[in-house]
């Protein structure tokens, strides 16, 4: 057998260790559901493997998606259950990105126009959740966030047109525009990582130290003018800076995440032990530090290790592929998932101020799980390169 086949059998066993425990302690109802995440998990390597594709990035997610769903269950049971409906969701949302010709240059130009419509809807239509007009309710049924598969619509278009030296007015407009109507919902997490995975896009392909001045100081002065244009914005950065000034009101999130990681000490206080509770969002925006708290130092570095692990798997496919276009796409979509998590990391560290977006494969959301799958079946595609 081999070792990442056998790490992967070794973690699913200890995983349901602690399910097993939850269950004893949270109740049975949804003992099945990490049963089916797995089975899923392995039916989706089966035709992975079979298609010719590389699946061994699969692996990896799935683990992600199980510490995710172990940690929901034992926040609330409930979240715990949407997640699983979500995997579901977003497991034929990964067969759609391996199966179809997504990445076919004919769909450059309808993906960028597909990332403006779905910002454009949220922007007119939308429900303003946690200070940002980002989510769309559809017949009044179920609500996700556009700017999770816009995102992603937009690197496929920006990564075609940097593969062919075309940064023209066009597609400087598309990217202006994406980064306004974020701003205008006041989305501003999603426009930093679109900005960042942009830069180092086109500085893959077009270095020179005057640009890397240029955009620093166009990214500089975009942030300034956010900062003075939205108070939440000024709420988040005092709160970065200077969180023990505002204990029970701004910086109160902040510090309770560094009391949770510093209470975790070398190897946690247990799962079940933390103080989950008194960390607002700690089911989305900070269940890093619940993990940080109940499985200590280790257990948080081995789960950064997965997405380290990840990265090595994706760059490792993209030396394989000889289309420069697709090559730079696929550098795209890396970035988009692995730069997330560096922000999100950082802010919950305090090396950055907070973000608010959600650690991917882990935190709760159907909506940015179904989009991440989705992405990484069409990464996962790349490694046939028959388009």
């Amino acid at each position: 057998m081999r070792p990442l086949y056998r790490a992967w059998l070794y973690f699913v066993a200890w995983l349901g260790g602690m399910a097993l425990w939850l269950f004893y302690n949270k109740g049975t109802a949804l003992w099945w559901q990490p049963l089916a995440i797995c089975a899923i998990c392995v039916a989706l390597f089966i035709v992975t493997e079979r298609r010719g594709c590389p699946p061994g990035g699969l692996q990896l997610v799935s683990v992600l998606v199980l510490l995710g769903w172990v940690f929901l269950f034992r926040l609330d049971s409930g979240w715990a259950a949407r997640q699983f409906w979500g995997f579901v969701v977003g497991a034929g949302a990964y067969l759609l990105g391996l199966l179809l010709p997504w990445l076919h240059p004919r769909f450059g130009q309808l993906a960028a126009v597909a990332a403006l419509t779905l910002l454009v809807l949220a922007l007119v239509f939308g429900t303003r959740i946690s200070g940002a007009r980002a989510w769309l309710t559809v017949f009044d049924t179920f609500t996700f966030q556009p700017v999770e598969f816009a995102r992603i619509l937009l690197i496929i278009y920006l990564g075609g047109e940097l593969a062919q030296n075309r940064l023209n007015v066009k597609s400087a407009a598309v990217l202006g525009l994406f980064l306004l109507l974020l701003a205008l919902q006041t989305d501003l997490g999603p426009a930093l990582l679109v900005f960042l995975v942009f830069s180092a896009l086109y500085f893959t392909i077009s270095f020179s130290w005057l640009k890397l001045v240029l955009f620093l100081g166009l990214g500089t002065a975009a942030a300034a003018a956010a900062v003075w244009k939205f108070p939440h914005l000024r709420t988040r950065l005092l709160a970065w800076l200077t969180p023990w000034d505002f204990l029970d009101s701004k910086g109160y999130q902040v510090l309770q995440g560094i009391f949770a990681l510093n209470a975790g000490g070398l190897v946690g206080r247990g799962m079940g032990e933390g103080m989950a509770d008194v960390i607002p969002a700690a089911h989305t925006d900070y269940i890093l530090a619940v993990i940080g708290e109940e499985f200590g130092l280790l257990g948080t570095f081995a789960l950064l290790l997965v997405y380290v692990g990840l990265a090595f798997w994706a760059f490792r496919l993209l030396l394989e592929v000889g289309d420069g276009r697709l090559r730079l796409i696929g550098l795209g979509f890396t970035l988009l998932l692995h730069v997330q998590v560096l922000l999100v990391v950082g802010g919950i560290l305090r090396l950055i101020p907070f973000t608010g977006m959600t650690l991917p494969f882990v935190s709760y959301g159907s909506s940015s799980l179904t989009a991440q799958l989705w992405m990484f079946g069409m990464l996962t595609r790349l490694g046939r390169e028959q388009l």
